[in-house]
């Protein structure tokens, strides 16, 4: 069995992503910036810090705002739901996952796209120290997902080689990365959106259940 394995946060450990919809959707229009839903979708697993040079530039906005302060006040504007969200919980299913695994002597950790404050609002907040390691936050690497460089770096701090872990994502993008790091990836389908392909995962689950985890122990 891998060694190690390696969760995205947003829509894997989180139910997030339907949120962060609403909130971009917002935040767009507020900036005129005019994105329909695949446009958004496109963006779920990458670091928006990469972007939004694109997006300025695609909407004449260079000259009102710059690309660093548009993405503090997108990650503003996810923390400040995150934190107010009581109705915020892990993902069904998945701490049972996580105390098979903790109990196995498996390796965890998050590795995500997102800004480090967020990652660590939602690490403290379910006490995800009691079965991880820690976590890899989008910007302490040079290219985000879907290049493979966070799912290695993750490797690197749980002192595993790549093909002894096991990445489970729910973007499109995210698994190409995690196929990139020469990884096994389990593609999480939670929501079935039209514009996410799990194609490239070894397999793809719907929800943290002892059937699933069966089916993720037994991975050749």
């Amino acid at each position: 069995m891998f060694k190690g394995i390696i969760f995205d946060m947003d829509g894997v450990i989180i139910d997030s992503e339907p949120m962060y919809m609403e909130i971009d959707k917002k935040f767009f229009k507020d900036h005129d910036i005019c994105f329909n839903d695949e446009e958004i979708e496109s963006y779920v697993g990458v670091n928006m810090r990469e972007v939004w040079g694109d997006i300025l530039k695609r909407f004449n906005l260079e000259h009102k705002h710059t690309s660093k302060d548009m993405y503090e006040k997108q990650m503003d504007s996810f923390y400040k739901n995150m934190k107010d969200n009581e109705e915020l919980t892990l993902m069904d299913g998945l701490e049972e996952w996580l105390k098979y695994f903790k109990e196995k002597k498996v390796k965890m950790i998050i590795a995500s796209s997102n800004h480090d404050k967020v990652i660590k609002l939602i690490y403290d907040k379910f006490n995800l120290d009691n079965y991880m390691i820690g976590y890899v936050d989008g910007n302490t690497v040079e290219n985000g997902k879907p290049a493979p460089d966070i799912f290695l770096k993750a490797a690197e701090k749980l002192e595993l080689n790549p093909k002894d872990c096991l990445v489970i994502e729910d973007s499109q993008n995210g698994v190409k990365a995690a196929k990139s790091a020469g990884m096994k990836c389990v593609g999480f389908n939670n929501r079935e959106s039209e514009f996410q392909s799990l194609d490239r995962a070894d397999i793809v689950i719907d929800h943290f259940n002892r059937e699933n985890l069966n089916k993720v122990i037994n991975m050749d």
